[in-house]
């Protein structure tokens, strides 16, 4: 081979060697960059008694999250929705206006200890009357469309996928069902959680389960439920919250990650 010519071939191969290097040490680099997201799912959204628009708990979580500009989501559970009461209803239209809160559709059923099985539990007309009941009363009440949706206490069965996929509204829900055929939104996995257990923020075993799992958390939701928060859950709370603000997480409503995800 002519001298000049493998000179050449080396030069050339040196080049695109440091090239790929540069392509793929920028790729790591933007990577390392895109913040996780992170969508915070409250539980359990209704009216309040004796005097308050909502109960003060939460109120106390509305405040503190508008305050600190953190973007999270909460559930309404229907049968809030049935009797007029302007006042709740227009605490709930202000916050969904301002951009930071976003409401999802968490059933209808108010159940208790007493109720064998959840409403997402039994056959398909119960199901599907909870999901349209409460899209309607939103509607009409509210203004609003829910496109999200997840269970109040309540598991899900077969008749979940078939009745989710007649809401053509919903293009989202929170960890359930497990498994679809019908239904073709997006199902976010449950991966990790805050309260341990239930009802109960932990910053500790939290901080301890997001170190160990951060590095395959692009996106999750951390499910609570703010009417259950005494002093000592609450304080818990917003240690979770400034650790996660501190590991640079965003914030993002459930449309908001919806849209990041798919509306590319």
């Amino acid at each position: 081979m002519n001298r000049f010519f493998f000179y050449l071939v080396v030069v050339s191969s040196l080049l695109f060697g440091i090239n790929d290097q540069m392509k793929a040490s920028e790729e790591d680099s933007n990577q390392a960059k895109t913040p996780r997201l992170c969508v915070l799912k409250l539980d359990d959204v209704v009216a309040g008694r004796g005097g308050q628009v909502v109960p003060e708990r939460w109120q106390r979580v509305a405040d503190f999250l508008e305050g600190k500009k953190v973007k999270s989501s909460m559930g309404v559970i229907g049968f809030s929705l049935v009797d007029d009461n302007p006042a709740y209803f227009k605490w709930i239209t202000d916050r969904a206006a301002r951009g930071y809160i976003e409401f999802w559709n968490h059933g209808f059923r108010n159940r208790s200890a007493d109720d064998p099985l959840g409403e997402f539990e039994g056959g398909y007309d119960e199901q599907i009357r909870a999901l349209r009941l409460t899209d309607s009363l939103v509607r009409v009440k509210l203004g609003l469309n829910l496109t999200t949706w997840g269970p109040h206490w309540s598991g899900c069965n077969e008749h979940t996928d078939r009745a989710l996929a007649q809401m053509p509204i919903i293009r989202m829900t929170f960890g359930f069902p497990l498994k679809t055929t019908l239904f073709k939104g997006f199902v976010i996995p449950r991966s990790i959680d805050m309260e341990f257990p239930t009802h109960n923020p932990d910053y500790e075993t939290f901080k301890k389960v997001y170190q160990a799992r951060e590095f395959d958390l692009d996106f999750f939701f951390l499910q609570g439920h703010p009417n259950s928060w005494d002093e000592p859950r609450w304080e818990n709370f917003v240690k979770i919250i400034e650790f996660l603000q501190a590991e640079g997480v965003r914030f993002v409503t459930p449309s908001e990650l919806f849209k990041i995800l798919f509306d590319k």
